[in-house]
């Protein structure tokens, strides 16, 4: 057999993929804003609507961040990140309008 057959393929396409530790680092950063998501429901006197739009910009990062380096969009095509993008924006759109419609509706009834 010839010597070159014998030898293993080198991975050069792993430059493309995050680290371990890097993986690590964004587990922390998610862990920590589940934190401090799950911390502002405990503040007394904070106003709903600020509370809903900073869990609402929260959720969004953390969407960002997982579908970012876990499932591989930072190293891959950007057309790939604006297929997670673009629906993630319509629904956002769709909730903040629903929440507004239903939100007025449901005070209204209240009052």
């Amino acid at each position: 057999m010839d010597a070159s057959h014998s030898q293993a393929p080198s991975h050069g396409h792993e430059e493309g993929h995050a680290s371990v530790g890097t993986y690590i680092k964004v587990a922390v950063v998610l862990a920590i804003a589940t934190a401090v998501e799950i911390g502002a429901l405990y503040i007394p006197g904070l106003p709903p609507h600020f509370l809903v739009g900073f869990l609402i910009v929260m959720s969004i990062l953390k969407f960002a961040l997982v579908v970012a380096f876990f499932m591989h969009l930072y190293y891959d095509s950007k057309l790939l990140t604006a297929l997670f993008v673009g629906p993630l924006t319509i629904a956002c759109a769709i909730i903040l309008a629903l929440m507004a419609l239903f939100g007025s509706y449901i005070l209204l009834q209240r009052g």
